[in-house]
């Protein structure tokens, strides 16, 4: 399996849940990766509110949906909590320099005075239980952390 995507979230397995695995393309960024990397072509169109309504450009979006849902389905998590929502934001961009996951374009500098603890932090998430998205269901406890998608 291969690192497809890096992130962080304040509450990792409602992240992982709601929005990643049974969301849409304008709440989940890596849904949205997942729908270009398929080549479905991508509309914004603005709302009153300034806001950019982000969907499928195809015919039955909720089909391409469906199709990008089969794909969350089929791959695995990986995941660690951190102290803080703040730790783990920074946590993210050491492990994306370290996997170099084929969905995160973005490279942000992380607190080189972390290293130390970054390193124990990537230790333990490289040894964490491969979970499923059915598996997910079963995870009780949530807090601020950093999350990896393999497929």
């Amino acid at each position: 399996m291969k690192a497809i995507y890096v992130g962080d979230a304040k509450d990792v397995i409602k992240r992982i849940r709601t929005n990643h695995r049974n969301g849409n393309i304008e709440a989940s960024a890596l849904r949205k990766h997942i729908a270009k990397e398929k080549g479905y072509p991508i509309k914004t169109t603005p709302r009153s509110s300034g806001s950019l309504r982000v969907r499928l450009d195809i015919p039955d979006p909720h089909a391409g949906e469906q199709d990008i849902t089969a794909y969350m389905k089929e791959g695995v998590w990986m995941f660690i909590f951190c102290n803080s929502y703040e730790e783990a934001h920074d946590f993210q961009w050491y492990v994306i320099e370290m996997l170099a996951p084929q969905l995160n374009a973005d490279r942000k500098s992380w607190n080189m005075q972390y290293l130390t603890r970054y390193k124990s932090l990537f230790a333990e998430l490289s040894n964490a239980n491969s979970l499923s998205c059915d598996q997910l269901k079963d995870v009780t406890k949530s807090e601020p952390g950093v999350y990896v998608f393999y497929h």
